[in-house]
């Protein structure tokens, strides 16, 4: 319901006669329904600004919980993920209020609007009362004037015999019921005033508490986005310490990982002052690191899946050198070289008589291989304890 409270019919105050109709009158003015009205506003928007502070109040307490919190466990990246998660959760909700937000200032802009648009039609309903209480006024004073004029136009005491008398007491009591309809027919039309003055106050009261409302829910809309902002750029910055942490913590892993792949880099028979590797050598690795990422296939040599020796021997037919598909024919085919001077397209070898498992030597202690410690072809540091090494020489 909007602030016109029910629908009131035209005015039709005073006909050409100068007579008023008291049912179109009464019927004008209506019962005004403003009261609720004005009362549902004023409660509302009380209701919603105390809402309001207290969501500002508790995001901004439940954020700085969030930044002031210390980390509870031993392990810093962990503590990291709870904040960030904490944070994201809170932007979250924070948005939803906002959202939520934003439909009450539709709904406080609706009835802003309603409000303007009753306080337009009581003052046009003002108008027009005005206009027949100047209209009304024009006609009493007219036939005042005219009754006037009337009463002895152009006669003396003297000639008036006793029908005159007569006539002069009926037009007498006639111009007083005449009167007496033309001040009923006044106050009236001063009563209608009055009461859409009192409807026009309430639709400005109504007007003002809308307008106050909505911009309440304004200036708590942007809080929330500020904290939101806020908390984003928080967020952010955790989230940034956070990548900082895992890089941290991956380089450690990955130090930790190089220095024991160094370390199994260690026995193994051959000769140390083996010729370094020749041009196949580079030419297989180069297919090889081409085959990334095909599956590992049981006893497969290509195209489309290998498996370990498989593609250590499809990868030097490339380079025009013959390998038999077996590890530890390969190992029994080449001439070997310690595990400590091995150079990139070197074989490294698992197993009693490398029998488990062959893959390439790709330098810093990582090696290009198809299963092993994955399940395609891929490169990773070396794994568990190679048992020797091999050198092809063309």
């Amino acid at each position: 319901m909007d602030f016109t409270g029910r629908p009131m019919r035209g005015l039709v105050l005073v006909d050409g006669a100068g007579t008023a109709n008291r049912a179109d009158l009464v019927a004008t003015v209506g019962d005004g329904g403003y009261g609720a009205g004005l009362v549902t506003s004023s409660v509302l928007f009380r209701n919603i600004r105390h809402i309001s502070l207290i969501a500002v109040a508790s995001l901004l307490a439940v954020t700085a919980w969030v930044t002031a919190v210390p980390p509870a466990g031993a392990d810093p990246i962990s503590d990291k993920e709870a904040q960030a998660k904490a944070l994201q959760d809170q932007i979250e909700a924070t948005n939803e209020q906002v959202s939520a937000l934003g439909e009450r200032y539709n709904g406080a802009q609706l009835r802003l609007q309603e409000a303007e648009a009753s306080l337009t039609a009581v003052q046009g309903r003002i108008a027009v009362t005005q206009e027949e209480v100047d209209r009304t006024r024009a006609l009493v004073d007219e036939r005042s004037a005219s009754v006037y004029r009337g009463a002895l136009a152009g006669r003396s005491l003297d000639t008036l015999d006793y029908s005159d008398v007569v006539h002069l007491a009926v037009r007498k009591q006639y111009a007083a019921a005449q009167a007496a309809r033309d001040d009923q027919v006044l106050q009236q039309l001063d009563d209608a005033k009055a009461t859409l003055a009192d409807q026009q106050a309430a639709a400005e009261r109504a007007r003002a508490d809308a307008d106050a409302e909505r911009q309440q829910i304004e200036a708590t809309k942007a809080a929330l986005e500020t904290a939101s902002a806020r908390q984003q750029q928080l967020l952010d910055q955790v989230q940034g310490e956070l990548a900082q942490l895992v890089a941290q913590e991956l380089a450690r892993r990955q130090a930790e990982a190089a220095a024991m792949a160094h370390a199994r880099l260690s026995g193994g028979d051959g000769d140390p002052n083996l010729p370094p590797p020749g041009p196949a050598a580079a030419s297989a690795l180069a297919f090889a690191e081409a085959q990334m990422s095909k599956t590992y296939v049981y006893a497969a040599a290509g195209p489309d899946h290998f498996d370990c020796s498989g593609l250590t021997m499809a990868a030097y037919r490339s380079a025009g050198v013959t390998l038999p598909h077996y590890s530890g024919a390969q190992y029994a085919a080449l001439p070997h070289v310690p595990l400590d001077h091995v150079m990139p397209g070197d074989l490294i070898f698992w197993g009693a008589g490398a029998s488990v498992h062959v893959a390439f030597y790709y330098g810093n202690a990582r090696i290009l291989e198809s299963g092993g410690s994955g399940h395609d072809v891929h490169i990773g540091p070396i794994w568990g304890h190679p048992m020797g090494a091999a050198r092809v020489l063309d």
